[in-house]
């Protein structure tokens, strides 16, 4: 198990569970959530996991940023703490393993923008979803603007964005932000169950070769499944 301040990663079998857990709203009190590189490390040192699933601790995902620290430290310091949760998040959106974001109740602000970084969102219906920080001043800060555009295009997109608009699980789902709505209350036991879907029967070589090449193709990449099938094969052929 690795815990910080802000958050707690642990390993169910294949699935790696990240839990956002800070008081009942779940306040970024830091933009980078967890620390990057033992993040990295801490993969590693658990070569089995397939997928990723984050979520909140308790009724809600995440309200994004304390607005409170905002005034706090020079503008140079929050850029720099910005920078690292941005590159946390694009680490992240890279990783060659399934990603999903389990969400309740609110997740508003930095909360939607980590959720925007894993490719699915289960959300419960009871949720609501938004970049309210237009409303403090600000702009989102971590990268969900431009991840919202390649969501949701142009128009839905500022819309959103420049109304700070708070959505609905229901009309998320319509818009295309969320992947699907959970059964129950409580998103978490479905979204565990739609990752061990997509996990089951398969390698992790084919995991790692499918997710690794759709994102070198939404990065521009030239012929970015080279090698992929025969090293599936590969596999294969020595079982």
């Amino acid at each position: 198990m690795l815990r910080s301040k802000l958050s707690e990663l642990h390993a169910e079998d294949n699935i790696a569970v990240l839990t956002i857990d800070n008081g009942p709203k779940n306040l970024l009190t830091a933009p980078e959530f967890i620390d990057r590189r033992e993040f990295l490390s801490w993969l590693d040192h658990n070569p089995q996991v397939g997928a990723l699933v984050i979520t909140g601790q308790g009724r809600h995902f995440s309200h994004g940023a304390d607005v409170s620290l905002f005034g706090e430290g020079s503008v140079t310091e929050l850029s720099e703490k910005l920078e690292s949760a941005r590159e946390l998040l694009r680490t992240i959106e890279r990783l060659p393993i399934i990603t999903a974001a389990a969400i309740n109740g609110g997740c508003f602000g930095g909360g939607l923008e980590i959720a925007l970084s894993c490719q699915f969102r289960i959300a419960s219906p009871s949720a609501f979803l938004g970049l309210p920080e237009i409303m403090h001043g600000v702009v989102p800060g971590m990268g969900g603007m431009e991840r919202l555009y390649r969501l949701l295009g142009k128009e839905k997109a500022l819309g959103m964005i420049l109304r700070g608009e708070m959505i609905g699980a229901k009309t998320a789902l319509e818009m295309g932000l969320v992947t699907k709505l959970s059964e129950n209350k409580n998103s978490f036991d479905e979204t565990i169950a739609f990752v061990k879907e997509l996990l089951s029967g398969k390698s992790l070589t084919q995991i790692h070769a499918i997710i690794d090449t759709v994102n070198l193709a939404e990065e521009g990449a030239a012929d970015p499944s080279k090698g992929k099938f025969e090293a599936a094969l590969a596999e294969t052929s020595k079982k």
